[in-house]
């Protein structure tokens, strides 16, 4: 077991802070050792590769930084490879070495996975690790982990500077940093992702790879064997069971430290009733309610009060908390009874849940609706339009709320993508359906071979932009397309969550070929 555990070393930083006072003005003098070869490290099953060869990263003569300089540095790039058939689970630490004299809440940190982009952050903020992985060190931080597929690699850029709030007041000067990135390794189990994608490779029918730029692998056709036990069981002790949409990769995962991760995705297999999406008071948008969903009543039904600010008057994390109370179906905040006693959420089950960043951006024109194709819903989601956009101008009482509008959203239960309903089309239709918009599923016989597709109304996470309205979102409608409607009209609430990266699915039993069925849902550990 120790040689898996193997403490791999890359880069030396050493920065040296020297404030020269002009006046009011002040400079920043840093020194850094420079890396004049290739260097490449390795344990059995590891590799790591510093790409760049000097300079990695400079910050001579500099000054502290905005955030918006800081993303623009010359990052320090290296690769981490796994050159074993085993899975291998990683960590990426930051560690401050004995002679450092500056305090880590003056760095800034920026650690990119690929082409993913995340914020930077203070390095104070990352998890500290309670011993440093060397001996040197007095302090370590842990940046991020991850997981390598057998013979995968992934490629990391690291960028650091002086946070923008430093001054000549600071009292900094002549303060010494010098760091290590330390990775380390070591065998990982197999996990629900990794079993999943197991089962793809014989199994073709009904998995799918979608071919976007996370080439996500996902559930396809009329019925596939897609039924998953995560523990809940209702009042008569039956399971509560979902379905699994697919694995998703990189997913911003929050729950300990912020990570892209492959995530399984589920959704309940039934629905938990038909609810609004949001509604409004009267002089808000005309009661028609808010397309947005870090605000939206449907959102704080499902959820815990700690990823929303404000608390509704009904409805509050009722299904979070398997409560009963009242909950909005309709415009002006008119409301109805609602209970989730036997149908909502357990303690053990919450525990298995992921908290990550959705993605609730939307589609950038109005005349969209013959052209959102699966991947131009894709893409849209993750883009930085919102449901308001295209009426802001227009100072109408359909578009009158101040609620500032958001393309992303952290939490833990949310809804479909408008792009998972179009991806999940298989059978013989599925090439040509791919490339029709979502909203004519049911003139191609798309939705006859799509699972999402039911009899009734689903709503989606995803806002629809209109001219003069601002509560209209995408939903799944009962006849097999999806298309936009008022957030305030009632429709078919079903939660959708991502399993946390460490859960795992128990061995086919017996080799049962309907393992993942209805009557033999797969079971977890």
């Amino acid at each position: 077991m120790a040689k898996n555990k193997k403490k791999l070393y890359i880069g030396l930083v050493v920065i040296m802070l020297i404030i020269i006072t002009i006046g009011v003005s002040y400079a920043l003098w840093v020194i850094t050792k420079e890396q004049t070869n290739e260097n490449i490290l390795s344990t059995s099953c590891l590799d790591i590769e510093l790409t760049n060869k000097e300079d990695n990263i400079s910050l001579t003569n500099t000054f502290p930084k905005t955030d918006v300089e800081g993303k623009i540095l010359e990052p320090y790039k290296f690769t981490i490879r796994n050159e074993c058939e085993n899975y291998v689970d990683y960590s990426i630490n930051l560690e401050m070495l004995n002679e450092t004299t500056l305090n880590s809440e003056n760095i800034k940190v920026l650690l990119n996975k690929e082409e993913t982009e995340t914020e930077p952050k203070i390095l104070s903020k990352y998890p500290e690790n309670e011993i440093p992985k060397i001996s040197e060190a007095k302090e370590s931080r842990q940046l991020t982990e991850g997981r390598l597929r057998k013979l995968e690699s992934v490629n990391y850029e690291l960028r650091l500077w002086i946070k923008e709030e430093v001054t000549k007041e600071s009292g900094i000067e002549n303060e010494i940093a010098k760091s290590k990135i330390v990775v380390e390794g070591k065998i990982g189990e197999q996990v629900a992702s990794d079993y999943i994608e197991e089962i793809a490779k014989t199994e073709e029918t009904n998995l799918s790879y979608d071919n976007t730029k996370d080439n996500n692998l996902r559930y396809i056709g009329a019925e596939p064997n897609n039924y998953i036990d995560i523990g809940d069981r209702d009042g008569d002790g039956n399971p509560i069971l979902w379905r699994v949409i697919g694995v998703m990769n990189n997913i911003t995962s929050l729950d300990d430290i912020e990570k892209q991760e492959s995530l399984v995705k589920i959704i309940r297999a039934d629905n938990i009733g038909d609810y609004s999406w949001d509604s409004s008071a009267p002089n808000i948008n005309n009661g028609w309610g808010v397309n947005e969903w870090s605000q939206a009543d449907v959102m704080k039904l499902l959820n815990p009060q700690d990823v929303y600010s404000g608390t509704p008057e009904i409805g509050a994390s009722l299904y979070w908390t398997r409560g009963k109370g009242y909950c909005y179906n309709a415009y002006s905040e008119l409301n109805i009874p609602c209970e989730f006693t036997n149908s909502g959420l357990s303690e053990e089950v919450k525990s298995k849940i992921a908290k990550v960043r959705w993605y609730t951006g939307t589609v950038g024109e109005i005349d969209y609706s013959n052209k959102i194709t699966a991947q131009y819903m894709y893409e849209s989601e993750r883009s930085n339009h919102n449901g308001k956009e295209q009426c802001e101008n227009t100072g109408g009482i359909y578009c009158n709320d101040e609620v500032e509008r958001k393309t992303t959203w952290d939490g833990y239960i949310g809804l479909i993508h408008p792009s998972d309903y179009g991806y999940a089309v298989g059978g013989n239709v599925r090439t040509n359906c791919l490339i029709k918009s979502i909203n004519t599923y049911n003139t191609e016989n798309c939705n006859l071979n799509d699972w999402l597709s039911s009899n009734t109304n689903v709503w989606t996470i995803n806002p629809a932009p209109l001219t003069e309205y601002s509560h209209t979102a995408f939903f799944v409608s009962a006849e097999g397309y999806a298309t936009s409607g008022g957030v305030d009209t009632f429709g078919n609430i079903k939660p959708v969550a991502y399993l946390k990266s460490n859960i795992k699915i128990l061995e086919n039993p017996n080799n049962d070929l309907k393992y993942g069925s209805i009557d033999n849902p797969f079971m977890i550990e």
